[in-house]
């Protein structure tokens, strides 16, 4: 259930993009402001996740859970019913805050609730897969309900699968703990916040047309920025604990995620621009090629989790990078040069998927290996790293291959060569966590 709700929360990370041609026809969005139908969503799903993941430590995760579920559903409903563009903008933003309830909360409620070990692991890892599989099967389903049943449906789907979690959740879920012995930091959660948010429409390319803009954007953050670590180093219970950026695997853990994230979807934008560019797909043909992906992390990462107890979180991470990056390596050789699917996309695909599906468990195993009172931020702090890394990695990579490749970004071997060592280095910082970890004793 927990698995499903996070699922339906990953799904709506990509669903639109290739409705958003239909949904431009359909409510006149004007070209410059279209991107808002995903920015809306991904900005402010992005920038709470630490907040709501606090939140639920301090208050109780099955009620922050709840209450998400339900923001998440009515916003659904309403983006499914719009008739302005400005509408389904605010109702997506709506869905981003149920969202960044959801997320959070239900991960530390599945790690909390099981055992330290080869159990945990083994949830983590169907944790993963429902978080891979979600996001790489909303570009399947967006391109196929779409083309079938309108644009609408894509969020109208979400109220009736919505209902049906909430139900099931109010019936079986424990209530787990609460941290009632420290205050929620108000003041650091809105800075935090606002400065996640801020970081996060720079790197969405918001004000990229806007030198002005930009800048402006640029001095704020850092301005925020100073000002959270002021008022953070103060606060007796800050919304991010000192203590887990503290913890050496626990960050090191954040930084693999990231870098891991970033050159996927790094890829994963050049992979689409060569399906639909020099191959010729369809919006359909495309979603349907990553359909073998989707199965392919459905299948490794459940058993990535049981595999982490044998083999340690170390080693997985390193193999599990070097698989993904050999991937990259081939795509980069092949995507181009054979000009089809089979031959040139799928086989470095399968690698990617395969890789990232063996290294997503371990590196969420570590980073959430804190105490019971810390699990929530913890979610929060290894969702939002994925986030932004996800987001970083495309800002940077592709600026950076346009510039060598020239405007026409015809050939992407480059960026696949970027992507791949992205990969190679996040492997690298992987050795830097210890072979075996003790695991904590959890308190509550």
């Amino acid at each position: 259930m927990l698995c499903a709700a996070q699922f339906a929360v990953m799904v709506d990370v990509v669903v639109v993009n290739v409705a958003l041609p239909s949904i431009q026809g359909e409510l006149g969005v004007p070209q410059g402001t279209l991107q808002l139908t995903a920015v809306s969503y991904t900005v402010v799903f992005g920038s709470l996740l630490i907040v709501a993941g606090r939140a639920g430590d301090r208050f109780g995760r099955r009620g922050l859970l709840l209450c998400g579920l339900l923001v998440f559903t009515v916003a659904s409903g309403l983006c499914g019913l719009v008739d302005e563009a400005w509408q389904l903008f605010a109702a997506r933003a709506g869905q981003g805050i149920g969202a960044a309830m959801v997320s959070p909360n239900a991960m530390a409620l599945l790690t909390s609730s099981s055992r330290e070990g080869e159990q945990r692991d083994r949830a983590l890892g169907f944790w993963i897969a429902a978080s891979a599989g979600g996001a790489i099967a909303g570009q399947l389903l967006g391109g196929v309900l779409t083309e079938l049943a309108g644009w609408r449906a894509i969020f109208l789907l979400h109220v009736p699968l919505g209902v049906l979690v909430f139900v099931v959740a109010l019936r079986f879920l424990p209530s787990g703990t609460m941290n009632r012995s420290s205050t929620l930091d108000l003041r650091g959660a809105m800075l935090l916040t606002v400065s996640l948010a801020a970081l996060s429409l720079l790197l969405a390319g918001v004000t990229k047309d806007s030198t002005i803009a930009t800048v402006m954007g640029i001095v704020v953050l850092l301005v925020l920025a100073s000002v959270l670590l002021v008022v953070e180093r103060r606060h007796p219970a800050p919304v991010l604990p000192g203590g887990l950026i503290r913890r050496r695997p626990v960050l090191v853990a954040n930084i693999v995620q990231g870098l891991t994230a970033g050159a996927t979807t790094a890829a994963i934008y050049f992979t689409t621009l060569t399906m639909q560019g020099a191959m010729g797909y369809g919006p359909l043909q495309t979603g349907l090629g990553f359909a073998p992906v989707t199965a392919i992390v459905l299948l490794v990462s459940p058993r990535a989790g049981a595999l982490v107890s044998r083999l340690g979180a170390r080693n997985m991470l390193v193999l599990g990078t070097g698989i993904a990056a050999v991937g990259m390596g081939l795509l980069g050789s092949t995507a181009t040069a054979f000009g089809n699917y089979w031959a040139g996309i799928l086989p470095g695909l399968a690698l990617v998927a395969a890789g990232n599906g063996l290294s997503y468990t371990p590196a969420y195993s570590v980073a959430t290996a804190v105490p019971e009172g810390d699990q929530g931020a913890s979610a929060g702090l290894i969702s939002t790293t994925q986030e932004l890394g996800a987001a970083l990695g495309l800002a940077s990579v592709a600026p950076v291959v346009a510039f060598i490749v020239g405007s026409e970004m015809s050939d992407f071997s480059m960026g696949y060569l970027i992507s791949a060592l992205m990969v190679i280095v996040a492997g690298l910082l992987a050795l830097v966590i210890p072979a075996k970890s003790k695991p904590l004793v959890r308190a509550g």
